[in-house]
C-alpha cells in the first residue's frame, strides 16, 4: 500500500471513530424529551425567595418552561433576562416560566432583586440536580431547560444556554398544537 493510501485509510478510520464517539456521547448526555413524564416536578415543593413554600402541583395543566440555573453559572445569568422577557410575553397565553435554582436562597434573592426579575424563582438547592436528572439532564450541567405540555409531558429539553428565538419557537408550536 502506498504512503498516500495508508494516510487516507488512517484518516477514514479516525473519522469513523470520531463519529462513533460523538454518537455515543450524544445518546448518553443528550437531554431526554419527547413524551417523558414531568411527574417528578409536580411532586415537589420548593421554597420561594420570600420565605414561603409552593407546591409545584399548582402547575399541573399549564404549559411550563422549567429552567435549572445558578447565580454562579455565567450562561445561566446571561439567559435570565431573556427568560424574563419570555415570561412577560407568554404569561397571558397560559405559559408559566419558572427558575429552579441550584443555589442558596440568599444569592438567588440578591440576583432577583438586582435584575428586577418577576418570574417565579424557587430554591431547589442540591436536590434540584437530582430533579434535573429525573427530567432528562443526565450530565447534571447547567443551565438546563425543559418545556412541559399541559398534559404533563416533557416535549422539549435543552442543555446549555437557550436562545430566546428557540424558546419562542417551542412555545408557539406547543400553544398551536391540539390538545397541548
Amino acid at each position: 500500500m502506498s504512503r498516500a493510501a495508508t494516510w487516507w485509510t488512517v484518516v477514514a478510520v479516525a473519522l469513523v471513530a470520531l463519529a462513533t464517539g460523538v454518537g455515543v456521547a450524544w445518546r448518553h448526555f443528550a437531554p431526554a424529551a419527547g413524551g417523558a413524564s414531568a411527574q417528578p416536578l409536580f411532586e415537589q415543593t420548593f421554597k420561594n425567595l420570600d420565605g414561603g413554600t409552593e407546591a409545584m402541583s399548582q402547575l399541573t395543566g399549564r404549559v411550563v418552561v422549567v429552567n435549572f440555573w445558578a447565580t454562579w453559572c455565567p450562561p445561566c445569568v446571561e439567559e435570565m433576562p431573556d427568560l424574563q422577557r419570555v415570561h412577560d410575553e407568554f404569561g397571558a397565553r397560559g405559559v408559566t416560566v419558572i427558575g429552579l435554582g441550584i443555589d442558596s436562597p440568599a444569592a438567588m434573592k440578591r440576583f432577583r432583586d438586582e435584575h428586577k426579575l418577576t418570574l417565579p424563582l424557587y430554591a431547589a438547592g442540591a436536590g434540584g440536580s437530582e430533579l434535573g436528572r429525573a427530567l432528562g439532564n443526565q450530565s447534571g450541567a447547567l443551565p438546563y431547560t425543559v418545556l412541559v405540555s399541559r398534559d404533563g409531558r416533557i416535549v422539549r429539553a435543552h442543555l446549555g444556554q437557550i436562545r430566546p428565538a428557540e424558546l419562542r419557537r417551542w412555545l408557539e408550536a406547543q400553544l398551536g398544537a391540539k390538545g397541548s
